[in-house]
């Protein structure tokens, strides 16, 4: 049962005769950190480290958002006009239950609930309790339930819950690393079974097991606002290589340079792009992290170098567990820096992973961390450039993971169980940084938390080859975006299971854009890299990574927007729209966008012959039809084999690479620019497009070029203005085309105005003949 407090005063709580501190601190663009201090806790560990970040508000602009509490154990959030946004009832406001602590809020009718990561759950998180504990999915929920239904928690946790009112937004940020809970059903819960109660409870909650009480409030009031405040407070992404935009093709099974190159052919012979060729855990000697088989790499600098010269990055694998055993020299030097975790007689905790007996590195320690990253600058030194984090759950096999303790043994394993992986990832950066300066390393990971979108991107884990985590994917990675991962995807087209012709070509169509685009698979599965299915389903793949690579230059340019703003890539249709009654945009959640302009609207249904479509309030350019719709309205469309619905906001003025892409070379400096205008548009739309190198971090130091890009139309004639705002990475040349022929379109730039006339017509990638103009 939990203790409620009945009454509090501006500074502190107070639960009978005890009184314990409470601090509220106002920080800049309406965000407020409220934390209470000297409850019974086990560590001030489980804190995560965001508080450094909350700012005096002094001389900041007027708050737009109002924390209030009373002396009856109530509080309140008041937004906008005075209107009560969030509130508590009477002296139920915050409960502690020995270590574990919850707040609570009223529940009122029109809430609806996003975010909390990574959530195999519904899109719209109503009606259920969500727990926050990195897990094995499949070794903790089993195959069966993992294959075909919902299930909670999941490979990585950030306690944060997006609540929307309308067309305003809040989000509530638990700062405590301890196992969590957000709460946002109004029935109870007993066994997986919601029961049916006389009166629904009034509230939903927010805990954890032990720490510190802390929550971050953050006000929108807009979901794009509340995503950049998000993204700001817990750390803006690390920018990734451009080649890690590119197609990834992995399988559990590959294991050295006889397979990487027999990749490279297949891929060269097919036309089909592709950047990275992964490598999972068969690659080492007898899984030993760090190590190279003798029997598949001769001699790794060599071998690996001889792939990379033909264009394609080489990724491992990178598991936490090193295999206890006497002459391996990763073990014996991290027994000598006593790094690894213990147990609680204070020996060396032990696991059974993949090697065996396996012992974790106490990432938690400063030391560890070091020493981790001089290992992983050895493993740079072969030439790999990124790896993928696996396994740092972290995951034990049979043996109870609680029993692992940290900082010596003086933490217990909750502490930083969710922390792990973040902790893991931090050190892997810094060793790939130690080994090239002046490179941009890029770590996937399966595990994380808040905050950990700073070292790494995030895949979701070991999916699975059916319809189900298809259709769920979408909503999985929307949520990940709003929680401030936006770098993330899914394996394609599923890694467990068989995957049929049917489900690859659907799945491709689907997530062909997404941040993230890795194929893979797990080695009993069937083969399912591209050409192992049809030739018509090798078209069809080939045909949206085409498209894929030839969208890179916006993507890219949305890749730094978003590691500098915030901003998210892939979005909700209500991130850009207002939602209406009429067309319920929140509970969309088999379509989205891919920045403001691209809408993608794809099967995730088997066998579905015709799906409906919500287009919001805008002019749409259907490109596999093509024909122009006006918004807001539904459509129905069939789903023919070849095609997927594709649609680009009117408006739209896309940089993109020139031609069809038939491999992995890039050019971000001599373009086309599509211009997705209508003779009938009138009005100006402005945009910007930036560049670098896509692989260095010369461009901290200004070598990058930025453009503002504006088009003004009316009476069919388009004045088309193109400013270079800096070129520190070289002039771009850009070649506009447009939907439609047009009047006439003037090109402004700093040479001067021409009037530039068509100069060919030519089918682009969308299918369709589209006019050049010609300005060189």
């Amino acid at each position: 049962m939990y203790l409620f407090s009945k009454f509090f005063s501006p500074r502190n709580f107070r639960f009978d005769d005890k009184n314990h501190p409470l601090q509220v601190n106002a920080c800049d663009e309406d965000v407020f950190h409220l934390t209470l201090l000297n409850l019974p806790s086990t560590s001030e560990q489980s804190r995560p480290g965001l508080s450094h970040l909350v700012l005096n508000s002094n001389g900041s602009p007027a708050p737009k958002v109002h924390v209030g509490l009373d002396g009856h154990g109530s509080f309140s959030l008041k937004a906008g006009q005075n209107r009560t946004f969030l509130a508590s009832l009477p002296g139920t406001f915050f409960g502690t239950s020995g270590q574990a602590w919850m707040f609570q809020f009223r529940q009122r009718p029109d809430m609806q609930f996003y975010g909390m990561g990574e959530k195999s759950t519904p899109f719209e998180k109503s009606d259920r309790a969500h727990r926050f504990w990195n897990t094995d999915v499949w070794a903790d929920h089993g195959a069966s339930r993992s294959r075909d239904q919902v299930y909670d928690p999941d490979y990585l946790s950030v306690p944060y819950v997006i609540i929307k009112r309308g067309n305003t937004y809040v989000g509530i940020l638990i700062d405590n690393a301890h196992p969590s809970i957000i709460s946002v059903s109004p029935k109870l819960n007993v066994a997986n079974q919601m029961m049916a109660v006389e009166h629904e409870l009034p509230h939903f909650f927010l805990g954890a097991e032990g720490g510190t009480p802390s929550l971050f409030f953050l006000f929108g009031p807009s979901l794009a606002e509340l995503t950049q405040k998000l993204q700001k407070l817990v750390g803006l992404a690390a920018l990734p290589p451009l080649w890690s935009l590119g197609h990834q093709q992995s399988r559990w099974g590959y294991q050295g340079t006889k397979d990487l190159l027999h990749l490279a052919d297949q891929f060269d012979r097919s036309e089909f792009p592709n950047d990275g060729l992964w490598l999972d855990i068969d690659y080492m000697s007898g899984y030993r992290v760090f190590t190279f088989s003798k029997e598949h790499f001769q001699d790794p600098k060599q071998d690996i170098a001889s792939v990379q010269a033909r264009g394609y990055k080489v990724v491992p694998i990178l598991d936490p567990g090193v295999k206890q055993e006497q002459g391996y020299s990763v073990y014996e030097s991290g027994r000598k820096a006593d790094v690894f975790c213990r147990n609680p007689a204070g020996g060396e905790f032990s696991g059974v992973v993949w090697p065996g007996f396996t012992a974790f590195p106490d990432f938690s320690l400063e030391r560890t961390r070091d020493w981790w990253a001089t290992w992983v600058a050895g493993l740079a030194d072969t030439g790999i450039e990124g790896a993928w984090l696996d396994m740092n759950d972290p995951a034990t096999g049979p043996v109870d993971c609680n029993d692992m303790l940290f900082q010596e043994g003086r933490e217990g394993h909750a502490v930083f169980h969710n922390r792990y992986a973040s902790l893991m990832a931090e050190a892997t950066y810094q060793g790939f940084l130690k080994a090239r300066p002046n490179k941009r390393p890029f770590l996937i990971s399966r595990s994380g938390f808040t905050g950990s979108q700073k070292f790494t991107a995030h895949w979701t884990g070991d999916n699975w080859s059916n319809y189900h985590h298809l259709h769920m994917s979408i909503g999985k990675t929307l949520n990940l975006a709003l929680s401030g991962m936006a770098i993330n995807g899914g394996d394609v087209p599923g890694f467990g299971g068989n995957c049929e012709e049917p489900l690859f070509i659907d799945w491709y169509k689907a997530a062909f854009l997404f941040p993230f685009f890795r194929n893979h698979c797990v080695r009993t599965s069937r083969p399912q890299e591209p050409w192992m299915f049809s030739k018509s389903a090798l078209s069809i793949a080939r045909r949206y990574i085409r498209l894929r690579y030839k969208l890179l230059p916006t993507l890219y340019s949305l890749f730094i927007q978003h590691c500098e703003s915030g901003e998210a890539i892939l979005r909700p249709l209500f991130y850009d729209f207002k939602d209406t009654k009429a067309f319920p945009l929140s509970h969309v959640q088999d379509q989205f966008m891919i920045g403001p302009w691209i809408m993608q609207a794809p099967f995730t249904v088997e066998k579905q012959s015709t799906r409906d479509i919500l287009l919001p309030k805008a002019r749409w350019w259907q490109a596999d039809k093509p024909q122009w719709i006006q918004g807001p309205t539904h459509i129905q469309v069939k789903n023919l084999l070849a095609t997927t619905p594709l649609f680009f906001r009117e408006g739209a003025i896309l940089p993109m690479q020139k031609g069809i892409a038939k491999n992995n070379r890039k050019n971000l400096r001599d373009l086309e620019l599509f211009l997705c205008f209508s003779k009938g548009f009138t009005g100006s739309v402005e945009t910007n497009y930036t560049c670098d190198d896509g692989e260095s971090f010369n461009y901290l130091k200004g070598e990058r070029s930025k453009y503002q890009i504006s088009v003004a139309m009316d009476k069919e004639i388009l004045r088309l203005r193109i400013w270079p705002l800096q070129e520190g990475y070289g002039q771009v040349v850009f070649e506009p085309f447009t939907v439609e022929k047009l009047k006439a379109l003037y090109l402004e730039t700093p040479e001067g105005i021409r009037k530039l006339i068509p100069t060919r017509f030519v089918a682009d990638t969308f299918g369709i003949r589209t006019p050049f103009y010609s300005w060189r």
